[in-house]
């Protein structure tokens, strides 16, 4: 598990990565102000497993090959991961994936509360009209 936390010029990130098998699982949480050594434990111990199991969307993962590697090109590609402040690009698409999906429960939603009003204001409509025919 890999856990960045940076700053989007508006609040304090954190994007966590998990590798399960050759798939990626990506979570997002925004801390909002800058987090304390605490608050970062504290996340990492309690929210951010339920976010994990919550988080349904996964994409494969990168360069996933099954030959050895030298040590030394080993070595260089952990402290050129170190240095890498921001987020990966296959972290970028779960997310983005994981935000379609809302998305897509979101219209659906929408779509579901506008079919019950729509419907709701026909029968007002002809209950008004059955009204002005009964006569007085």
């Amino acid at each position: 598990m890999k856990l960045t936390i940076y700053h989007d010029g508006q609040f304090w990130v954190g994007v966590a990565e998990e590798n399960e098998g050759d798939k990626v699982k990506v979570v997002k949480h925004t801390f909002g102000a800058e987090p304390q050594n605490e608050e970062v434990v504290t996340f990492v111990n309690l929210s951010l497993p339920k976010l994990f199991e919550e988080a349904g969307a996964s994409v494969p993962a990168p360069g996933t090959s099954k030959h050895k590697i030298n040590p030394k090109r080993l070595s260089r590609k952990i402290s050129r991961e170190v240095k890498n402040v921001g987020v990966s690009t296959y972290a970028q698409q779960a997310v983005q994936l994981e935000r379609e999906q809302r998305k897509k429960v979101r219209q659906a939603k929408s779509k579901k509360q506008k079919e019950i009003e729509k419907e709701r204001k026909w029968q007002l409509k002809r209950k008004r009209a059955k009204a002005k025919h009964k006569g007085h």
